[in-house]
This record gives structure tokens, sequence and C-alpha cells, in this order.
């Protein structure tokens, strides 16, 4: 069973039944003889969901005359072939191939009826096969690429209770003094904080439009340490690889000063000298009235560079920049 790669003339996914000791025969298949099987051309031209036995249309003669059976098919014990293309997402088609050994007859009027009965069940079955061979590796790069970016991810269904979280997010949720669960919930550890928290997840749920919040957790005098942005899952299908979760909730958090470089601020969003100085600052936890004491200009000036740095990276409020901000900034381990 296989998709093929054009480009390449070669099988691109292949699967076959285990515990046959075919590794090495399919890797000699997939790297010379699968170019020259003259069974897939006619397998693809009968269309999708045709079943296709090749003894009807290769006669013995044409057999004994083909460098694909006598040299590889027929030595490697297999005459037979019963075929059938269906239907993947990705719209490249899959190839199912039922092979018969060259010891036994070639396939019966019978067997062909009793195949044709169960390729509807059997196409259903590789669809999903297929699928959720796509989604696991999907997910194993997403959850390298949230890790590698400092994201943590959480999956909320319809009564916001967490039916996903990656590893950074249950690590973030045991070490933060600012976001806990319970109950299966995500709770803010500050009364005020979570009342915002819970007022956005349900305004995002209902209004289907992105929200941002910033946590400072129980000292209310220090800077925002947490940035989590909200979003609704419309499609149904990615709501499903989430078990029918309708929110994800991304979180960041704060970087180390340090790491707040005023070069790839200027570059990652077209910010002046000036702006990304602010913006640096604001990376620093520091506010208008703080930025102005820091950098000597007026409040006017400092909240005139907001707005330029709101509208640069194309946010509408503080906790949206931020989490744009740190978008590009490299994470510590």
């Amino acid at each position: 069973m296989y998709t093929w790669d054009e480009s390449r003339n070669m099988p691109a996914l292949s699967s076959y039944t285990p515990g046959m000791n075919l590794d090495a025969l399919i890797g000699i298949y997939e790297q010379y003889y699968a170019a020259i099987d003259p069974r897939r051309a006619l397998v693809d031209a009968a269309g999708t969901g045709q079943l296709v036995l090749c003894q009807e249309h290769l006669s013995d003669q044409y057999v004994s005359r083909s460098e694909f059976f006598q040299d590889f098919q027929i030595p490697a014990g297999i005459r037979y072939l019963m075929g059938v293309k269906f239907a993947t997402p990705d719209n490249n088609g899959l190839l199912l191939g039922l092979l018969r050994s060259s010891e036994r007859k070639e396939y019966s009027s019978a067997d062909k009826e009793n195949a044709q009965s169960i390729l509807h069940h059997l196409g259903r079955s590789i669809s999903l096969w297929h699928e959720s061979k796509h989604l696991h590796r999907n997910a194993a790069i997403g959850n390298e690429l949230a890790a590698n970016m400092g994201l943590a991810l959480f999956a909320l269904n319809r009564e916001r209770k967490i039916v996903y979280a990656n590893e950074y997010a249950e690590s973030l949720i045991k070490s933060s003094a600012e976001l806990k669960l319970v109950g299966g919930h995500l709770v803010a550890v500050d009364a005020q904080e979570n009342a915002q928290l819970q007022a956005a997840l349900q305004r995002v749920g209902k209004l289907r439009q992105a929200e941002s919040v910033a946590l400072r957790g129980l000292n209310q005098l220090c800077a925002h340490r947490l940035f989590l942005n909200i979003a609704y899952l419309p499609a149904t299908a990615l709501q499903s690889v989430f078990d029918n979760a309708v929110l994800m909730v991304t979180v960041r958090s704060r970087p180390d000063a340090a790491q707040a470089g005023l070069a790839q601020l200027r570059q990652s969003f077209g910010l002046s000298k000036a702006e990304a100085t602010v913006a640096q600052a604001m990376l620093q936890g520091r506010n208008a009235d703080e930025c102005s004491a820091l950098l000597g200009v007026s409040i006017t000036t400092i909240r005139s560079q907001l707005r330029a740095i709101y509208e640069k990276t194309q946010t509408r409020s503080h906790a949206e920049a931020m989490i744009a901000l740190m978008s590009v900034l490299p994470v510590r381990r």
C-alpha cells in the first residue's frame, strides 16, 4: 500500500503486511522496480474505487517478457495482484495491492466479488489510518516547535475544561505562580485576574474573536509575567484532533531582559530605534511612566511610540503587543 511521488517517480508513503520479512524486497521495489511496475498504471487508470485484476490485462506472454515480472516479482514468489486506488485527504491517491503467491491460482470471480463487497469499509479504514499517520507526525512537529518557542498550549472544550496540554504547558502549570488547574479548568491565581480570564474565555467562545490576557499573579505590584492568547477553533477537523476542543489558549512567559535585543525587534517589526527601545523596556516589565523616566522623554512621546508599536505589530493592546514582541525572541532553557 503506497502513495506515489510523481516528481521522484517512486513511492512516497509505503506500508505493508508486517512479519513477512519483506523489508529488503520492499526496499528494492521502491528504489527501482516500482517505477517500471506495469500494474500501477492499470490501477491508477481505472479510477478511484475501481477494483482491478491485473490478470485480466496482462497476458502470460506479456509476463514472460516483462523485466518487472521475470527479474523481480516472480523470483520474489508473487504472481497475481488485485489492486484499487483510494482517495486521500491530500488528493494524491493511495494504491492498495492484494498479492497472491505464484504457487496459487489466479483470482476467481468469487474472489473479486468478495473483495468488492468490502471496498467501502476498507477505503474508510485506510483513509482513517492515513489521516492518523499525518496527524501523529504533525503533532510531533508541533510539540517540538512549541517547546522551542517557549509556547504552552492548552485546548479547552465547550465547558472550558482542558482536554489537551503540551509538555511545556504541563511544566508551566507546575511552576507558575500565576496559573493553576482547578477541576480541570484553567484558573488565574489572583481572583480579579481570574474574573478577567474567565470572562475572556466566555467571550471568545461566544463571539469567536481572539483575545489576549496578561497575568501578574498575587503580587500586583510586579510586572505581568504571563501573556495568554485565546482563540476559537472553527474547523471541525481541528476540533476533533484535540478531543472536541473549541478554544486554544497559548501562553508565553516574560523573557529575561537580556533576551530583548533591539536589533531583533527593529528587524522583525520595522520599529524605529526609539520605538524598539520602548518595546525592550516593555519586555523588561516597565510601564509607560517608568519608560518615560528611564528614557528621559515625556509621557506623551512614550504613548505616541506605544501607538506606533501597536500598529507595526498589528495588535490592539499591551497584552497582544507583548505576545507579538516575545514571539521573535530566543527561548532560554
